[in-house]
């Protein structure tokens, strides 16, 4: 196998996307283009309370009723017999992860949700993973459906793989590998 680690985003990645982003953008009055998390953080409180509050709302909603991607439980037992470590890094919080995992028929080995000090698309999150694990970017994927996750890898010296959703916007240029389904994510990782 090509890798000893993979890291996983949740929405849109293990999940199928649920949260609308530019509705969260309208009620919050933050144009396309700008990070809503920076901006978020930009803000005088209560505001920035406030801001978070709602986007917590989306996601405990997107948790309760998410949809998994279609194979990726199957693909999660494999990578995990196959003695792959396996992480998850979100822009979500803690307790809508938990959610989710509790869906999932795994243990992930670490999870690093908006609670960790720095978020995607910095470099620190991939980065204490590989500490953690004691393995080179270069052993480690990151597969996300969004331009966060690949920067974020790319930036801590780890491979990046695109996952493509339907209606998704294409970031496979940016990436090591771009996948479609969890069958093909399967045979980059446990084929080669």
């Amino acid at each position: 196998m090509n890798f000893d680690g993979l890291i996983f985003d949740m929405d849109g990645t293990l999940t199928v996307p649920m949260i609308d982003f530019e509705k969260i953008r309208k009620e919050l009055k933050i144009p396309a283009g700008r990070d809503l998390a920076e901006e978020i953080d930009s803000w005088p409180e209560p505001k920035r309370t406030k801001g978070w509050e709602l986007i917590e709302e989306y996601e405990m909603e997107a948790s309760r009723d998410n949809l998994l991607q279609s194979g990726v439980e199957d693909a999660l037992v494999k990578f995990k017999d196959a003695g792959l470590k396996l992480g998850i890094i979100t822009r979500n919080t803690r307790k809508s992860a938990d959610i989710l995992l509790e869906r999932l028929p795994v243990d992930f080995d670490i999870i690093l949700t908006r609670e960790f000090e720095h978020i995607k698309p910095a470099p620190e999150p991939v980065l204490h993973i590989l500490e953690n694990w004691q393995i080179s970017g270069e052993r480690c994927l990151m597969v996300g459906d969004y331009i966060h996750d690949i920067q974020s890898a790319r930036a801590a010296g780890a491979v990046a793989c695109f996952y493509r959703n339907p209606d998704g916007k294409d970031w496979s240029k940016s990436a090591d590998y771009t996948v479609e389904s969890y069958w093909e994510l399967e045979n980059v990782v446990l084929n080669g």
